[in-house]
């Protein structure tokens, strides 16, 4: 197959230099798709069969005919991040990181700025389902840390949980108690109510804790109500919370101050295990990656952006850095765990979301792109896999490895690297690319949640490459005007006519997003269309077995072969949080509102090694 057979016809309309660059992008995609592209990628072509026949059946056939619906040719409260003429992609002080050039003593690393406290005693006035037989439950959430708590005792007007639990922080961040009535528990009335598969929200407060060292909040709490069908309600009850916080200078971290408890992905550099801190029962991700990997190929770079960007940034619907710290042979990232599972998980499960659902997910990601781009920094690999819920439904954006820092408003960075259905065509076509890419992939993504699908889906890679190109963009007749609307101008092959290209206000006041509140869904008041199906903190039934089943243990290497000068390149590595840093910001009082992963990849998206070139 020749690289016109592969263009097809839009070659004609190519330049030469244009056409010159496709060429070599499909010698380089015929290569890739033979040695960079993992086995795991190709065990997904079976799932992504499964659903192409169904998805064939709801999209009318292509008719050349016709141009009109299928032509693809043709709402911000919250303040963003401060937006500075630069950011060093290189640690600094000014994010709380070492800068320490001496090669790192037998993992050293250091410890949060402090220890919360948080007491659940009890609840009063708050509506219980008629007809439940067990009691209501509690979601203690700090953090994307989040503590599930049975009640110990109920009456006719209270119910009583006398928990507590303790948290690391790192960072100012709210803190949240949701009260849920088990759905096994409601009455047939409530089944009836259409959310079968959510345990029923029945209220929840949010509030700022007051990080004073030894400060105590002992106080009755507002708790929003809501009514059977996810309405908040006027009436409201009460919560006793009591609120400690104790600061903790910086210490030296290790992998001794963690309990090993599952392996829940692996990849090329090294392997993901959920651990619990020793001092905190916190549960956590911890991220182990071996420095000589990274090292042997040129990963060095894209493995300290990640850090980087997830030490800079606090944003609700990404998933958070804890700490991270280094051994001579190995890096250690410890990630909130988020085990609600990925959004593609779920997708596969499920088929396709409702345009309710998927406008949910899509506006919450718009929100986490629009931080990221306020600092700077394409992502450049939005994708389910990349995504998971959180214990209640909320999204939590994770794996930077392929981001781009310093991207200023309008430049533009050359790098060929993604996952093959998401590639905008300007990255295909090595014209270079901006932000904007992220709102192609934002489309895709969207469409995918809609119809199950990518839409230029093929099996064939290098057919794929040219639907991307070419293909006109169909959709099945369920899909909404707005959605479509919505759908042809961030896929518009234009990236300087992409909607979002001069910033994502554009795409936030766009009809499809009209009936959401900005300002509500980024305070994450909105309640999920959906909540997964979660246990407990421990739980990783949405993680494959392949890993949950093997024994969790950090390999011992015996000793460290790389020399000094590789050494000073990891200088940066540890994440120190300041207690300092919390101090402006503290607000005290209430804010008196409320797998089995089978895919195109099967390691965990806490780690996504089988991707297209490197994020650098």
């Amino acid at each position: 197959m020749t690289s016109r057979d592969i263009l097809g016809p839009f070659s004609a309309s190519l330049s030469f230099s244009s056409l010159q660059q496709a060429t070599s992008c499909c010698v380089l995609i015929e290569k890739l798709t033979l040695s960079s592209l993992q086995p795991s990628y190709n065990r997904a072509l079976h799932n992504r069969a499964q659903q192409t026949d169904m998805f064939k059946k709801r999209v009318p056939s292509e008719n050349k005919d016709k141009k009109d619906s299928t032509d693809v040719l043709h709402k911000s409260e919250p303040p963003l991040p401060p937006k500075p003429d630069s950011r060093p992609t290189t640690p600094n002080t000014s994010n709380g990181l070492s800068t320490s050039s001496s090669p790192p003593s037998r993992s050293s690393g250091c410890g949060g700025a402090g220890m919360l406290m948080v007491r659940v005693v009890e609840a009063r006035a708050i509506p219980t389902i008629q007809g439940a037989k067990e009691p209501p439950y509690c979601v203690i959430e700090f953090d994307k840390n989040e503590v599930v708590v049975n009640a110990k005792d109920t009456s006719e007007n209270t119910i009583t949980w006398k928990h507590r639990a303790h948290f690391d922080v790192s960072r100012d961040h709210e803190l949240s108690v949701s009260i849920y009535q088990p759905r096994t528990a409601a009455s047939t009335a409530v089944k009836d109510a259409g959310k079968d598969t959510n345990d029923i929200l029945l209220g929840y407060v949010k509030l700022r804790p007051t990080f004073m060292d030894g400060g105590l909040q002992d106080e009755w709490y507002h708790v929003q109500i809501y009514s059977v069908d996810g309405k908040e309600m006027s009436n409201s009850g009460e919560i006793h919370l009591q609120i400690g916080f104790k600061k903790m200078g910086p210490k030296h971290m290790d992998i001794e101050e963690f309990e090993l408890l599952k392996v829940i992905g692996k990849g090329s550099f090294g392997k993901v295990m959920q651990v619990r801190k020793k001092d905190t029962n916190r549960i956590y991700a911890m991220k182990i990656i071996r420095k000589s990997h990274i090292v042997e190929r040129s990963e060095v770079s894209h493995t300290l952006a990640e850090r980087t960007v997830l030490a800079q940034i606090n944003h609700p619907f990404i998933v958070p850095l804890k700490f991270s710290f280094q051994s001579p042979e190995k890096l250690y990232l410890v990630l909130a765990f988020v085990n609600g599972g990925e959004l593609f998980h779920h997708l596969q499960r499920e088929g396709r979301f409702s345009e309710d659902r998927a406008r949910f997910y899509a506006a919450e990601l718009l929100c986490a792109l629009e931080c990221l781009h306020g600092y700077n920094i394409i992502y450049r690999d939005l994708k389910p896999e990349n995504i998971l819920l959180d214990y209640t439904g909320h999204i939590a954006l994770c794996d930077f490895g392929l981001c781009k820092l310093d991207m200023k408003q309008g430049a533009k960075t050359n790098t060929f690297c993604g996952t093959p259905e998401y590639l905008a065509p300007e990255l295909l076509l090595g014209q270079g690319y901006t932000k904007s890419v992220d709102w192609w992939t934002l489309g895709i993504l969207l469409y995918e949640m809609l119809t199950g699908l990518p839409p230029f889906y093929d099996e064939n890679t290098n057919e794929m490459y040219r639907k991307i190109l070419i293909d006109e963009l169909r959709f099945p007749d369920e899909i909404g005007s707005q959605a479509k609307d919505l759908l042809k101008a961030l896929l518009n092959r234009d990236p300087n006519e992409r909607l979002g290209q001069d910033g994502p206000e554009a795409i936030k006041t766009h009809p499809f997003f009209a009936d959401i509140n900005w300002t509500k869904l980024m305070a994450r008041k909105y309640q999920p269309p959906f909540k997964p199906n979660v246990t407990s903190a421990t739980d990783t039934s949405n993680f494959d077995e392949e890993f949950t089943s093997e024994a969790p243990t950090d390999s011992i290497i015996e000793g460290s072969h790389l020399s000094e000068t590789v050494q000073q390149q990891f200088a940066g590595f540890t994440y120190q949080a300041h207690a300092e840093h919390l101090a402006g910001s503290i607000v005290a009082g209430s804010v008196m509102t409320t797998g089995n992963v089978k895919g195109r990849e099967v390691a965990n998206s806490y780690m996504r090694p089988t991707r297209i070139g490197r994020g650098l």
